[in-house]
């Protein structure tokens, strides 16, 4: 019987445990990144393809905790918890980037060199990204 209880108990406190450990691809994006550039989706015609932002923007995000925080010029202007998913209806693999608390979502990638986090223009979870800009940030911790 004494047996029993502790085997009970140890199946009852394991399964009460959480899952710590996180994502991946949110290991690869923790820390902090600076906004460096936009791509323009659809450049008018001798219009510029890249802009640099005139605003200081940084993303930091927490892999363990699965959350970011957004300033934009010293102030938090967004805080959300974060996850990762694959685009099923893609016909190659692209990671969305989705962002629970505002219900969007931006396919994420990643430059070779230099290393940069690609994201692409947030939309809203549920519908189809079309053409928009892509954000570049550097790693800066």
């Amino acid at each position: 019987m004494k047996t029993t209880l502790i085997l009970i108990c140890t199946i009852l406190f394991l399964a009460s445990c959480e899952n710590t450990a996180p994502d991946p691809l949110l290991n690869e994006i923790n820390g902090e990144w600076k906004l460096v550039k936009i791509g323009i989706g659809f450049p008018s015609p001798q219009g510029p393809t890249e802009l640099t932002p005139d605003y200081e923007e940084i993303l930091a995000f927490n892999a363990s905790k699965g959350t970011y925080t957004r300033t934009k010029d010293g102030k938090v202007i967004e805080k959300s918890d974060v996850s990762i998913s694959t685009d099923e209806k893609a016909t190659y693999q692209k990671d969305k980037l989705v962002f629970e608390d505002s219900k969007t979502y931006s396919f994420m990638s990643f430059t070779e060199t230099p290393k940069y986090l690609v994201l692409y223009q947030p939309a809203p979870i549920g519908s189809t990204l079309a053409d928009g800009n892509s954000f570049f940030y550097e790693k800066i911790k």
